[in-house]
Formats: structure tokens, sequence, C-alpha cells
């Protein structure tokens, strides 16, 4: 069961936690995939007294080690001492074991250093897709890692917009809906994907959607902040308007 390479251990985090060892789902307890996911997300070694801490936050310190110390024993039995790295002061992730959530925010920045061009090219477009559309760990509400799923929310809706727009430039409207729609969807209220959606639909002549589009935006703003959208989209409707009366003048 030891690994031979890269892909033999693969951690997911989004939606939800899997641990695959050569290619078979390994079972963890809900305790053992928190201590996972809570090593995963930080960028380097974690220290075990903040670690059992998170974990365990309303247990005193002593007690809470001891669980920790349980847990990682327990653990490392069903993996074979191959997921995670351990010293007296330190819990950290085996360096050969791949994870979902590590590849998609090295995607993300990607996108957000060059307007998403290193992800339009050969199958990291459909990687970026699918890992960019889930949320971190649905249905985990633990306290620790509230902040973890918001930045990740936050990164990921940034990132579809960004690649949504370069679709747009590109007059790709099937892929700008795609993705337009999901960054809309985890962030309902957001703006920017309504209007690169409109936008896309007005270049392809599909007017009514366009104009449904943002009914149903501008409907929503209403109920939920009692607010109005900003000048943007009914801007672009307007220009659309006005280009199709001058060209019917043409006629």
């Amino acid at each position: 069961m030891r690994p031979t390479d890269r892909d033999t251990v693969h951690v997911s985090l989004l939606p939800d936690f899997v641990c695959r060892m050569d290619g078979r789902v390994v079972d963890l307890s809900d305790i053992q995939q928190r201590l996972v996911a809570a090593v995963v997300l930080d960028d380097r070694p974690v220290g075990r007294n903040d670690l059992a801490a998170r974990l365990w936050p309303d247990v005193p310190p002593v007690r809470a080690s001891a669980r920790l110390r349980q847990t990682l024993w327990r653990l490392n039995q069903v993996t074979v001492r191959e997921l995670l790295r351990t010293s007296h002061t330190t819990v950290a992730l085996a360096e050969h074991v791949e994870v979902d959530y590590r590849t998609a925010a090295g995607l993300v920045s990607a996108v957000s250093r060059a307007d998403g061009d290193p992800l339009l090219g050969g199958d990291r477009l459909p990687q970026a897709w699918s890992m960019l559309r889930h949320p971190l760990l649905y249905g985990w509400d633990d306290e620790w890692l509230v902040p973890f799923q918001g930045k990740w929310e936050l990164q990921r809706v940034q990132a579809l917009e960004n690649l949504a727009e370069t679709f747009l430039q590109r007059r790709l409207h099937s892929a700008v809906l795609e993705l337009a729609d999901a960054a809309a969807q985890a962030d309902p209220l957001r703006e920017g994907p309504r209007r690169i959606a409109v936008q896309s639909c007005l270049h392809v002549g599909e007017v009514a959607d366009a104009h449904r589009r943002y009914r149903r935006y501008r409907e929503l703003l209403s109920s939920e902040l009692g607010v109005a959208p900003s000048s943007a989209i009914p801007r672009l409707l307007k220009q659309d308007r006005e280009r199709q009366l001058a060209l019917a003048g043409d006629y």
C-alpha cells in the first residue's frame, strides 16, 4: 500500500471530504477527517497545541492534546502512516499527497495573474472548471473552518468571473453563461457575473434572455437588500436597443 507515485494518495475537499489511497476510498471517522482537513488548509506544519485547540475548543488543553495523540495514532493505523508526517511539536501533510483544494488555489492564482489565458489551452480549463464550481467542505460548519470557506468563496467567484470575462471577449457564449451562472450561484448578489451574462446574451442576439436575467437580478436585490442594481446593466440594454433601432432605420 506504500505509494509509488503522486497519484496514489489523494485528498479531496471540494465539495466533500474524500481520501483515496491506491484508488481506494479510505473510511475515516469524522474527527479524523477534520484533523486531516485542518492540516491540509494550512500552508505549513501545524503546531500540535494549535491543532488540538482548533479541533476540541471546549476541552481543557491537556485532554485536547491527549485526544489529538489518540486520533493521530488511529489515523496512522488506517493510512499506514502515508498521509501525515508528525513530530513532537507539529503535524504536516506528507509531501506526496495530492489535494484538490491546493491545486484549485494554484489555478485561481493563475487566473488572477493572467486573466485566465494559462487555462485556455489543453485540458487545464476543464480541470479548473471542475474545481471552481464547488464550495469548500460543503455542509461543514466548524468555527475554525469558516474563515477558510469565506476566503475560498471569494477567490472562486472572482476566478469564475475573470474566466467568464475572458470568454466574453472571445465570444464563446455557452462557456460565458456557464461560468457566469456558477459565479452568480455562489454569490447571488454580486453584479459582475450578471452583467457579463447579459452582455453575452446581447452579443448573440438573445435579447429576451438578457432582459429576463436583468429583471430577475433586480427583483432579487430589491427583495434581499431593498436596493436597485447599478446603471451598468441598464446602460447595456439601452445601448443594444439604440443599436437595434439604428439598424432597423437603415432598412
